[in-house]
């Protein structure tokens, strides 16, 4: 190793320090090299398929679901009945 009178050293301490010194500068630039991993879903055409299209002979009863809704928002779609058949199906499938 060699050092001058400006103070700069030379030989192979000198290239280690130096090495050491731009360590962070060498990992920033790798790391801004990396790619941010993106998330990705791929369906198959079946389960795109889903929803889009109702079983055969299966039919949209939109009066239906307006009455319901008509009955719930009255208060009178949820009986003491329909709680009481509902409690006993309930018990009878718990065993």
């Amino acid at each position: 190793m060699q050092i001058s009178s400006n103070f700069s050293i030379s030989g192979v301490d000198a290239t280690r320090s130096a090495a050491k010194a731009n360590a962070p500068q060498a990992a920033a630039a790798s790391a801004s090299a990396i790619t941010t991993p993106v998330d990705q879903l791929d369906l198959s055409p079946e389960a795109l398929g889903i929803g889009q299209s109702q079983p055969s002979g299966e039919v949209f009863r939109a009066d239906k679901v307006a009455s319901l809704r008509e009955a719930i928002a009255q208060g009178g779609y949820d009986t003491d009945e329909k709680l009481n058949v509902a409690l006993e199906k309930l018990f009878d499938s718990l065993g």
